[in-house]
């Protein structure tokens, strides 16, 4: 690495950020930053692969409130991705972050080399599997990219990002209904992930004309991501105006409620750096 010209030491110190996706359980990156944002609802897809499942008992955040019936700060549970440390060999956070670089310069090839370098020493690590699914999306190479993102689940099943990884490549591929299943698996693991939740809305707004559930799911991640997002709370609005329903899914005050909630809570929180996502 010593020869490596200066750009690469750049490089590194931006790479070394991101070598927490190796084990699945530390820092990962800033959502927003893998966001594909598009306004173009008419280039939606039709049909599915495999049958809906209701989504009645999908897990939503709720917006709580005291005795006094004022509101109380919602506190997300914690993702179960980045819970805890994990000791990873420092030969593998090296490598990793050569793949990284290369990767990031556009040498694919040089990059999937490195990264299955890392699954054969490494196995049990999952980020390099989401990894290599990253690249084989980017060769087209849609059925690798599937089973990679399912391998890295199985080597760790709190690996968020591979979920969502799992579901947008999944419903590339028109397998709607597969992919419903996956949002769903990672609300259940964590059911404060506003990726999911917005992912999950778009599967249904977009692709299984479903609304109503699309609804409660765009309302779900503008609550967990602190209703920043303009593009959302305008498809929110929108998706509202079809099904005709303006009462809250997430916020549902008693009859004596105060509408102000106690000092420095708002009933939304800011997701910083939570897991991937992707919009159509």
């Amino acid at each position: 690495m010593a020869t490596v010209s200066g750009n690469f030491h750049l490089a590194l110190a931006a790479a070394m950020l991101f070598s927490g996706v190796l084990s699945g359980c530390n820092a990962v990156m800033p959502a927003r930053q893998q966001i594909i944002a598009t306004d173009d609802r008419a280039t939606a897809a039709t049909g599915s692969q495999g049958a809906v499942i209701a989504d009645a008992n999908a897990p939503l955040p709720r917006q709580e409130y005291n005795a006094a019936g004022i509101k109380v700060p919602y506190v997300p549970q914690p993702n179960p991705y980045t819970a805890g440390e994990a000791k990873v060999p420092a030969e593998a956070r090296s490598i990793f972050t050569v793949a990284t670089y290369l990767q990031k310069r556009g040498d694919l090839d040089g990059a999937a080399a490195k990264y299955k370098t890392l699954t054969e020493k490494y196995p049990s690590l999952s980020g390099p599997w989401v990894k290599l699914g990253e690249i084989a999306e980017k060769q087209s190479k849609h059925a690798a990219a599937i089973s990679y993102y399912e391998k890295a689940i199985s080597e760790n099943k709190s690996n968020v990002n591979a979920r969502i990884a799992l579901g947008l490549a999944q419903r590339k591929q028109g397998q709607f209904a597969v992919a419903q299943q996956t949002y769903l698996d990672a609300l259940n693991l964590w059911k404060d992930f506003p990726e999911a939740h917005l992912n999950l809305a778009i599967l249904y707004d977009l692709y299984l004309n479903k609304p109503e559930a699309a609804q409660k799911h765009y309302e779900a991640y503008c609550f967990l991501a602190g209703e920043k997002d303009e593009k959302v709370r305008k498809w929110l609005v929108e998706v509202k105006h079809r099904t005709g329903i303006e009462g809250s899914f997430i916020d549902n005050p008693p009859a004596n409620a105060v509408t102000k909630a106690v000092p420095g809570a708002d009933g939304a929180v800011a997701i910083a750096g939570t897991g991937k996502a992707e919009q159509n």
